[in-house]
């Protein structure tokens, strides 16, 4: 059993007392703190101490090793120190000064996050524990997860097309904010038509009777309105006389009179009717799922009690959420408003009031001809498609706990939809489920809270195929199959031990069956960070631990490791010298490198395109060259046989 304790400062100088201790687990068991998540809350940019106590009886290879702590994919070990009237033996975690933010392990990795403990008997054996805590985000940090929240907000239809749309479901869904902005762009185009659409609008001229004062009867049905309305009808004399009746003079005040007026109700108008009719009640109808959505949302405080001016991750998402319902609730309601008035004008000149039914519009001889209509047809049976589908609101990224796995899935959209813009047909795009115990996983049916993780191009020539995984488990030898990658590795070295990248892409060969890998991880963090700290890391961890099973000769398989990072300065680092970049005549593989897809709508991922099309076209030489002198070889072994 373990205490584990935790302590916060501000300042990496502050003296014991500065420091604010917590207990987190109490003899094995994680403890309940009054907050919203009902763990404990630390700010992204505090310092921190955390200290370990074995409880219970020790076995003596137990207490002579130090446990290790697990934050990330960083570890960190302890030296013992005793604490104490009774000399207890308390284990300290002891930061690494060679990584940027010391002290900070948190820093810039907002959310919910698990510290593992892990406790060695011996060198095979070990047991692990774990606690959770909530890492606050300073007004910068929240401004920059609003960023990314924005991004995937604007581009959400490309998005959910690319990793989420599944296709075969039987039920069409459709986004809130594209259905809004379909009925924004046909608002405004009825407004740029509507002085000519009234003066075109559709007519029959009909004789009908009206009364008016000092009428003249001038029709047989004029005449049987007087007949049997006499009262309207008085004796005078020949001076004010309106007609005779029987040769006596007569007037009236009032009497019906035939007159030619124009008839509206025509299909064509009754199209238009009805498309109002059917707008007005889609946007009621999508002001009641605001509304619903709305009632959901988290309306807990934000900002931390005991840290003002630090906030929580699940607040930040909400509050954008709610934000952006907000917004899209005032276009809906500029909308029924914008609607009404151009309804109310038409229902006056045409009559035309309540449709029970809207009617579809179809071209007419009249509509053929008259180019107002036949647009305004147009746009009315986009409309009756785009609304026909189940309403959905854009709240994928809610599903996130923490900014690093946002970010994540941000590279993951731009990563398919780089490799989708660099050419080539994409066959197939498919959930796998990571937990079978072998690479790639096993193709299931994607959960409504995780994205598509399998995707597969051919390309234009059908020269390579590229495949794509999102968190892949890469296993030792017994779990993996020929041209896949498998952990080599003594350290922890068994059958269920295994490696998870963010990314992994794989470019198969078609005239050689040559397979070759490009290793992906996604870093919330600097470009300083990735060229001190992610690069090393991840060449120790998958360029000196995985190989890819069957490789031929000496070659390990892997050909590049890149770290994308969200923000800095410059949009690619490397390990290597500019001139062995992939960019310059003298590059080389593996390709170790860092490059930039930032939180920004412009331009995010043009470093990544340049980098992935330079990555497969050093490959395309390498391999070439490669062909050629295989040739150049048979050659002259074929040039040597014929001598002898």
């Amino acid at each position: 059993m373990l205490d584990v304790r935790i302590s916060a400062a501000r300042t990496t100088g502050s003296a014991a007392g500065d420091f604010q201790e917590y207990v987190v687990m109490d003899d094995g068991f994680e403890q309940f703190f009054d907050t919203q998540s009902g763990v404990l809350e630390i700010p992204e940019d505090y310092y921190l101490n955390i200290r370990i106590h074995h409880t219970g009886v020790l076995s003596e290879e137990l207490a002579k090793e130090g446990p290790r702590v697990v934050i990330g994919d960083e570890s960190y070990y302890c030296q013992g120190e005793l604490y104490g009237s009774e000399s207890e033996i308390w284990w300290e975690v002891r930061w690494r000064e060679e990584l940027p933010h010391s002290g900070r392990p948190f820093y810039g990795l907002v959310g919910r996050h698990e510290i593992k403990i892990q406790c060695f008997v011996g060198r095979s054996e070990f047991f692990e524990s774990s606690v959770f805590v909530e890492v606050l985000a300073t007004r910068e940090r929240a401004r920059e997860i609003t960023s990314i929240l924005n991004f995937i907000n604007d581009e959400y239809d490309t998005i959910s097309k690319m990793c989420l749309d599944d296709s075969g479901t039987g039920e069409s869904t459709g986004d809130l904010e594209n259905l809004i902005s379909e009925a924004e762009m046909i608002y405004g185009l009825c407004c740029s038509l509507w002085t000519v659409l009234l003066r075109q609008l559709r007519h029959n001229l009909e004789p009908r009777l009206s009364v008016t004062p000092n009428g003249l009867p001038n029709s047989p049905e004029a005449i049987h309105w007087l007949s049997l309305n006499s009262d309207a009808i008085a004796l005078c004399s020949p001076e004010e006389q309106t007609f005779q009746i029987n040769n006596m003079p007569v007037r009236t005040d009032f009497a019906a009179e035939e007159k030619v007026v124009p008839s509206y109700r025509l299909f064509e108008n009754m199209v238009i009717a009805g498309f109002f009719n059917h707008i007005q009640m889609k946007l009621g109808a999508i002001i009641n799922f605001i509304a619903s959505h709305e009632k959901k949302m988290d309306k807990s405080e934000g900002e931390s009690a005991r840290y003002r001016g630090y906030f929580r991750y699940s607040y930040i998402v909400q509050d954008f959420l709610t934000q952006d319902l907000r917004a899209q609730n005032e276009r809906v309601m500029k909308l029924l408003d914008g609607f009404f008035r151009l309804y109310a004008g038409f229902r006056r000149i045409t009559g035309i009031s309540y449709l029970d039914k809207p009617l579809m519009p179809r071209i007419t001889p009249f509509v053929a001809r008259t180019q107002v209509y036949r647009t305004l047809f147009e746009q009315i049976a986009r409309w009756y498609d785009v609304s026909s589908v189940k309403l959905t609101f854009n709240d994928f990224a809610s599903h996130f706990i923490k900014i690093d796995k946002l970010y994540e899935f941000m590279v993951l959209s731009r990563i398919v939809n780089v490799v989708s813009t660099l050419g080539g047909a994409c066959v197939a795009q498919e959930w796998h489920d990571m937990d079978a115990p072998y690479f790639g996983g096993k193709p299931g049916h994607r959960p409504a809270s995780e994205p598509f993780n399998y995707y597969r191009w051919i390309s234009e020539n059908k020269e390579f195929t590229l495949e794509l995984w999102y968190e892949p488990k890469i296993y030792t030898y017994g779990r993996t199959k020929d041209n896949e990658p498998m952990v080599v590795s003594s350290r922890n070295y068994s059958s269920n031990f295994y490696f998870t990248p963010d990314y992994v892409i794989r470019i198969k060969w078609s005239c050689s069956d040559l397979v070759d890998y490009l290793i992906m991880d996604a870093k919330y963090s600097s470009s300083n960070t990735v060229k001190q700290k992610s690069l090393p890391a991840i060449m120790d961890k998958y360029l000196n631990s995985v190989h890819i099973r069957n490789s031929p000769g000496f070659d390990s398989g892997i050909r590049g490791l890149l770290a994308i990072y969200s923000r800095g300065d410059v949009d690619r680092v490397s390990e290597y010298a500019p001139v062995h970049g992939l960019n310059n005549e003298h590059a080389i593989f593996p390709a170790i490198d860092g490059v930039a897809i930032r939180p920004a709508k412009e331009g995010n991922e043009e470093s990544f395109r340049d980098y992935l099309a330079q990555f497969i076209e050093n490959l395309r030489k390498v391999h070439l060259a490669e062909y050629e002198r295989v040739i150049q070889l048979a050659k002259k072994l074929q040039e040597n046989n014929a001598v002898r």
